[in-house]
């Protein structure tokens, strides 16, 4: 199953090893940096990957940088190596950007999780994921590439580090509904909910509720999303289209967002449309036993 493991550490943090960096933040050298025109995101690879691979993870990140757009401010990342994840490197440098650490290992053999996602570091500012981590399934990523899930897998594992998660929405009190119903409340994921989904009865946006842990299960309920990025569930022949409702979700933890980017969706009946039974799912997969750490940004505007 496709699980992306939430462990909320306190940190240290890393450095660099093997590293390629997707719009990267200033050196230890320098001072804080001004904020950037839109949102940027760092990548930094901690394995060897080809480059059809890097093309996908080059494609999941412009396309989460077109839609969002936030000053994050800048941070002081001073932490020795392997206290967040097991191989993670120094870290001693100034940052702007949220920084996402990626690579390639074992979890736990074919057909089980596709990719575990640690959020490390989150802003004292705003709760949001600061310094991430993703890794792949070496046994699954050949088999996620011919299949053609590979680039869902990754943005939605993106998604999850840019704030999609419990940890950004629980302290602005944006959910409800307990174990049996939990919801996402934000006003403008509702509204874009209520205009792609007017068939549904619930006045909130419904969060998965089958993990049996309510509000904490970071996914959209899939009985009632089918088909969308931040889904819990991924087949052979899904898009995992970037909705305006998800969209929405990060407006209302303060991103600027882009409603362009969005891919068409609507949300479909279950009973009333075309639907892929999904093979892999994600279930009981946030282990929150440790918050990560608070950042506090050295400067903002």
């Amino acid at each position: 199953m496709l699980r992306a493991v939430f462990t909320f550490k306190h940190l240290a943090l890393f450095g660099f090893s093997t590293s390629v960096c997707l719009a990267c933040g200033a050196d230890s050298s320098q001072g804080p940096s001004g904020p950037p025109p839109h949102l940027t995101i760092d990548v930094r690879y901690l394995s060897t990957f080809t480059a059809q691979q890097q093309s996908v993870i080059t494609a999941a990140v412009d396309k989460w940088t077109r839609a969002l757009s936030k000053d994050f401010g800048s941070f002081r990342f001073d932490y020795p190596a392997n206290a967040c994840f097991t191989g993670e490197p120094r870290l001693n440098e100034n940052h702007h950007n949220p920084l996402i650490f990626i690579s390639i290992g074992e979890i736990d053999g074919p057909n089980g999780s596709l990719a575990l996602t640690k959020l490390c570091g989150i802003s004292g500012r705003d709760t949001l994921p600061i310094i991430s981590y993703i890794q792949l399934d070496q046994a699954d990523l050949a088999s996620m590439e011919a299949q053609g899930t590979f680039r869902g897998v990754i943005t939605h594992e993106i998604g999850h580090t840019l704030g999609f998660n419990p940890g950004s929405y629980l302290p602005r009190n944006l959910t409800g509904g307990g174990t049996a119903d939990p919801y996402f409340s934000g006003a403008t994921a509702r509204a874009e909910f209520t205009k792609h989904g007017a068939w549904y009865t619930g006045a909130t946006v419904p969060l998965e509720s089958r993990s049996g842990i309510g509000p904490n299960d970071p996914h959209w309920r899939y009985i009632v999303f089918g088909d969308e990025l931040m889904v819990g569930e991924i087949a052979v022949g899904t898009r995992s289209p970037l909705s305006t409702i998800t969209l929405g979700y990060f407006k209302d933890l303060g991103y600027e967002v882009d409603f362009s980017v969005a891919d068409s969706y609507e949300v479909v009946p279950l009973f009333g449309g075309n639907r892929v039974v999904p093979h892999v799912t994600l279930a009981h997969d946030v282990d929150t036993i440790e918050p990560p750490a608070v950042l506090i940004p050295l400067s903002s505007r």
